[in-house]
């Protein structure tokens, strides 16, 4: 991640066997990347798969500092992730971003709220946390 202040989405995309350790991989994905997790500023949705092994977390990075948003110039960010011993993080390409952006388009910035009820078929698992579908 880029040492800005910033806001940004970053999409992290992992197996569905990972579905409750939400915390666990948002604490190593800011060890890794940075920054430490931004004081309260940021908030963490956890998105059910979509006929497909795959979740996602999308952390909405220093969305208290900047709460209205242009969703199509902030920058975004999507990490495969893998656990072996700890959780790894493999950044996609801008491809993958712009895919991310176009499918997290209705996920409200900030908070729990989506734009409507049904992403594209995809649900939200809970209303996501503060501190504490998606690109298939």
């Amino acid at each position: 991640m880029e040492s800005n202040n910033g806001p940004k989405r970053v999409v992290l995309r992992f197996d569905v066997r990972h579905e409750l350790e939400e915390a666990a991989i948002n604490k190593r994905f800011f060890a890794l990347f940075g920054p430490e997790p931004p004081k309260n500023d940021f908030y963490s949705h956890l998105m059910a798969p979509n006929e497909s092994s795959k979740m996602h977390i999308v952390l909405d990075i220093y969305c208290k500092s900047y709460p209205r948003i242009d969703n199509s110039k902030i920058p975004y960010e999507v990490f495969k992730v893998k656990k072996k011993v700890e959780f790894e993080f493999e950044k996609l390409n801008s491809t993958a971003c712009q895919y991310a952006r176009e499918r997290c388009e209705r996920i409200k910035w900030g908070t729990n709220r989506s734009q409507s009820e049904e992403l594209d078929g995809v649900r939200a698992l809970h209303g996501g946390h503060s501190p504490g579908t998606f690109v298939s």
